[in-house]
């Protein structure tokens, strides 16, 4: 068994129902936005706010659902081998290595936003087709997409399969919480755009996903809060969630199973003083252009 190669504590029974989980959502969210979407852009407002997520977040699940289970069921019927395990058998002897699968799958992602961004009509055509799925801040930098199949690869590469998806799905379900949550809520966290339901939605879809796969309540609530606490960072600095989500869901499992609060104390103390330092020497050694200059 997958669970048994990868000495994962989440069984494979319990992952293909939280995949099948994900797809069924999505599709149920797309089917909603059908139904009601355009009833939704007549009210405008936080209605509106919430059914553009709808939308958006269907699409997410979907594709997201999909990956994990080309990964799990690709390694299952012989398709694909781990991308955690190296295999050390020869090329006609082995499947498709899913690290690299995986990486050629990101090549494609990026050379066709490559292209949109660099053919003024292959762009025109892109936002008029997907107008409703391309954030405006995507209109001239990479979507989404462009960093989802990367985090969804650098989770595969830093744990165990069925973790790894475990932290895929985090992404698909507990970030379309948050972004629905956010489109709903009213309260900012600071000057961020994200919203505390937002994030209290992630928390809770994240802990209950988790329990549910088997974690134990005290790793499951570590973990979803390592998610949530580590995607609003990631908002606010301007990193994108699809990379961040799936490594901090692999990373928290990691955590939750041996939490090392003094060690991580440490090393946060240990890096905080080296860029004060290195702070501090650029100020030092950087002539002073404003005295000359007046």
């Amino acid at each position: 068994m997958i669970a048994e190669a990868s000495k994962t504590m989440i069984g494979d029974e319990q992952i293909e129902k939280g995949i099948i989980f994900a797809l069924s959502l999505g599709c149920t969210l797309l089917v909603t936005y059908g139904l009601f979407g355009r009833e939704a852009k007549r009210r405008g407002g936080r209605v509106e706010k919430v059914f553009v997520e709808l939308q958006r977040k269907s699409f997410h699940m979907v594709g997201g659902g999909a990956l994990c289970a080309s990964y799990h069921w690709g390694m299952k019927y012989g398709y694909l081998s781990s991308a955690f395990r190296v295999d050390h058998r020869t090329m006609s002897e082995k499947p498709l290595d899913a690290g690299l699968a995986f990486l050629a799958l990101s090549f494609v992602a990026w050379m066709v936003d490559a292209v949109r961004l660099q053919v003024p009509c292959v762009r025109d055509w892109y936002l008029n087709t997907f107008k409703d799925l391309v954030r405006k801040k995507e209109y001239n930098k990479a979507t989404g997409i462009a960093y989802f199949i990367p985090g969804v690869l650098a989770a595969m590469l830093a744990a165990p399969p069925n973790e790894a998806i475990l932290g895929i799905l985090f992404l698909c379900v507990g970030d379309a919480a948050a972004s629905i949550g956010t489109a709903a809520g009213a309260i900012p966290i600071g000057s961020s755009p994200r919203m505390v339901e937002g994030s209290i939605g992630c928390f809770c879809v994240c802990a209950a996903i988790s329990f549910w796969m088997g974690l134990s309540p005290r790793v499951s609530i570590y973990t979803s809060a390592l998610v949530s606490f580590g995607e609003v960072l990631a908002e606010i600095i301007g990193l994108d969630d699809n990379l961040v989500i799936p490594m901090l869901g692999v990373l928290g499992i990691r955590f939750g199973q041996n939490p090392q609060f003094g060690g991580m104390a440490m090393t946060m103390g240990v890096g905080f003083s080296v860029s004060v330092a290195l702070g501090a020497i650029v100020g030092i050694t950087t002539p002073n252009t404003s005295k000359k200059s007046s």
